[in-house]
């Protein structure tokens, strides 16, 4: 994750006073999943001015606020849902391999009997990748670079030693539209937010400055990455498609208001022109051949290397931003055009589970019995109002209306390139500000979300959120301190796993955990007294 925590809120509870049954209006939730465990509220009907009251059992709202509320029964709430029961056979250790070379690979392979993990995740396909059956060539995947034959090779000598072998779909650059993230993300929420020093120093405070030639002001990747538009990709809608087409019907059938507008005109590597300023720019990503479906030719491709599953890193923030709609809390004015938050974002929403029903479609009838896992973000399952700027609360959306989806799926949730800057409200709230203390809130949410099967996410070294240049000292590191505290704090009650990106990315410093550190740490606890926990990771020379 590379995204700022833009305006985060609390969670929203319920109180007493003179206002309608939550339950009567459809927010039932406030009165049990999110009941009282905070005097913050941040999402319609809570308060209709977001804040914080004294109260601390969501008694006595303020006058202001007493006409903004539901009721909760007399009943009180039921406990907050209990952690899963441990998986038979031990949870998942799970690692990320940002495959730059062949011999990472064989690396692992080689000592595929001992390593620390039963998963590891090869990055990064491309969304836009175009595999032809039987083809056996990784041309046009993401993984360019790399023979088929060795990829298969070190794949089947993974699983034979005991550890699945997952492809990933996405990633951060494959998620971050250069333009777009730069004026409605970065740029979109006034210049008081946490990455607007970017359009300050590389287009001088004015977004129209900020064109190809300088990366949309170096948004998505510094300058010193050398990256070029071809950088970057995007999720596309492969429409007329079978089995896209089927997973629009059930987004479709499933859907609230609005309906789904599936943006189809947006083409990877064609032109688009956006209807809010009038500029035209070229998308990223490889232009798709007539008839093909990257959905549908990532499972070919995964059943033909082998793999045990796949695993979709959707980082569209860009999506959400530029498709928000309003989202006004109860008692707030009628926006004017100067409207200014919260919104909601169905739109990607819709397309997240469309393109997750589309893998499942073809999962189903290429390759049944392979597995599909996703990563999501920190703030994914938090419920509440959005203020913008990342993908808050869109597996808790994906959750209430097409829980199908979810079904089975393993979720990565990225806890980490997390910030301490309260200047922009990045902590959760003003008591959840160390890195330990926020992994525990985030993951507490997707355990009030009822997604038990969430991995607790571990980031080895210099994060990549907030800048180390512009903002290192809001930086929160993995330190074997804090390891030490997720582990026991969190992790011992997400038994069904933990990963960590990246395996061979190193620590900055003797104060941070290794790679192998985490692996180990990850081990002892979602599967204790296994032979695995005291392996090591190869040295590459």
């Amino acid at each position: 994750m590379k995204t700022s925590l833009l305006s985060l809120l609390a969670l929203a509870g319920a109180a007493h006073g003179a206002a309608p049954m939550c339950s009567s209006i459809g927010k039932a939730d406030m009165c049990t999943q999110f009941a009282c465990e905070s005097t913050c509220r941040g999402y319609p009907p809570g308060f209709g001015t977001a804040g914080c009251v004294d109260a601390t059992n969501c008694a006595n709202p303020p006058a202001w606020a007493a006409s903004s509320v539901c009721q909760c029964s007399s009943a009180p709430p039921g406990p907050a849902p209990t952690p899963s029961p441990r998986p038979a056979g031990g949870g998942v250790v799970g690692g990320y391999l940002l495959l730059k070379n062949i011999g990472q690979l064989q690396a692992l392979a080689a000592n595929s009997e001992t390593i620390p993990f039963t998963r590891v995740y090869l990055a990064f396909l491309s969304p836009t990748l175009q595999y032809v059956a039987g083809s056996k060539t990784l041309k046009n995947t993401g993984l360019d670079d790399f023979e088929f034959e060795a990829v298969q090779k070190a794949v089947g000598a993974l699983t034979k030693g005991g550890v699945e072998v997952f492809l990933s779909m996405g990633g951060w650059n494959a998620g971050c539209n250069p333009y777009f993230y730069a004026r409605y993300s970065v740029g979109g929420y006034g210049t008081h937010t946490p990455n607007y020093w970017e359009i300050e120093q590389y287009g001088g405070g004015d977004l129209n400055n900020c064109v190809e030639s300088n990366q949309f002001c170096y948004v998505c990747e510094p300058p010193s990455e050398n990256t070029t538009l071809a950088s970057f990709d995007m999720f596309p809608t492969p429409a007329g498609h079978a089995t896209w087409e089927q997973a629009k019907a059930y987004v479709q059938g499933k859907s609230p208001s609005p309906a789904p507008a599936w943006n189809e005109d947006m083409v990877p590597g064609g032109k688009y022109t956006d209807s809010k300023t009038g500029v035209t720019v070229t998308l990223p990503g490889r232009p798709l051949a007539a008839g093909r479906n990257p959905y549908q030719d990532f499972v070919q491709l995964a059943k033909e290397l082998g793999v045990s599953g796949i695993d979709l890193d959707y980082e569209e923030m860009w999506h959400a931003d530029y498709f928000k709609v309003e989202a006004p809390m109860k008692g707030q004015k009628p926006a004017t055009g100067d409207y200014k938050g919260p919104w909601k974002l169905p739109q990607t929403v819709y397309k997240y589970a469309a393109i997750a029903k589309d893998l499942q479609l073809n999962i189903a009838a290429i390759a049944p019995g392979m597995k599909l896992g996703t990563a999501s973000a920190a703030v994914g399952a938090w419920g509440g109002s959005w203020w913008g700027g990342n993908l808050k609360g869109l597996w808790f959306e994906l959750k209430q209306t097409f829980p199908e989806v979810l079904e089975g799926m393993d979720l990565n949730v990225m806890t980490y390139d997390l910030s301490s800057n309260e200047e922009f409200h990045e902590c959760p709230d003003k008591d959840h500000c160390p890195l330990a203390d926020q992994v525990d809130f985030f993951m507490s949410t997707y355990t009030k979300a009822n997604m038990g099967n969430a991995f607790v996410g571990y980031e080895i070294g210099q994060p990549a959120y907030p800048s180390p240049v512009h903002d290192k000292q809001n930086q929160l590191p993995l330190t074997k301190t804090a390891l030490a505290t997720i582990i026991e704090k969190t992790q011992n009650n997400f038994p069904f796993g933990g990963f960590l990106w990246e395996i061979f990315k190193p620590a900055v410093d003797a104060s941070q955990a290794t790679p192998q550190d985490v692996a180990q740490a990850i081990c002892n606890s979602v599967r204790p007294g296994d032979k695995r926990c005291t392996g090591t990771i190869p040295q590459l020379y």
